[in-house]
């Protein structure tokens, strides 16, 4: 491939993957976590070890059920945002999609398996997975440098970034 084709593709498809590092990290990490405490509940472990049972193509519509739900808030938070509550629909609108994630997370965590006994899924996994890993390859030399700056750095938000970023890596 011809050096400008790759830069240029480089270009294109560095953002769509810094989205895909940043939701790993950040809103994939937070979920684990999140469901890692729920799990020691009842109603969510019973509702992890049935969706366990299910084979992969059954479990594949359940994702329709956040996002159905994602879509329902989207219009409340348009219907917010219409009636001059702008800080009230972007509260609604980042509060159900982050619920609707959480609930996306539970299913595949519970259904993982199943779901990566589907062919096309896998290789659907294994190319998010690459992407991700290419992405991170391009970042590494930006995020040693930010590490370095907050490592060096002494103030209250530097230290509270690593001690919340130390807690989500050991929990992974």
């Amino acid at each position: 491939m011809p050096r400008i084709i790759r830069h240029l593709l480089n270009l294109l498809l560095l953002p769509l993957a810094l989205l895909m590092v940043v939701l790993e990290d950040v809103v994939w990490a937070g979920a684990v976590a999140v469901l890692r405490t729920l799990r020691h509940t009842t109603p969510v472990r019973a509702a992890g070890a049935w969706l366990g049972t299910l084979p992969g193509y059954a479990a594949l519509p359940l994702f329709l059920v956040p996002e159905a739900v994602g879509l329902a808030g989207k219009l409340w938070a348009i219907a917010l945002l219409a009636g001059g509550h702008r800080l009230e629909a972007l509260q609604a609108y980042v509060l159900i999609r982050l619920v609707c994630t959480l609930i996306s997370v539970f299913i595949y965590q519970s259904c993982e398996a199943a779901l990566l006994r589907i062919a096309w899924f896998a290789r659907a996994v294994g190319w998010v997975h690459a992407a991700r890993d290419w992405a991170m390859s391009l970042l590494r030399p930006a995020l040693a440098v930010l590490r370095a700056l907050f490592q060096r750095g002494h103030g209250r938000l530097a230290l509270r970034w690593l001690a919340i970023r130390r807690r989500l890596r050991i929990q992974r």
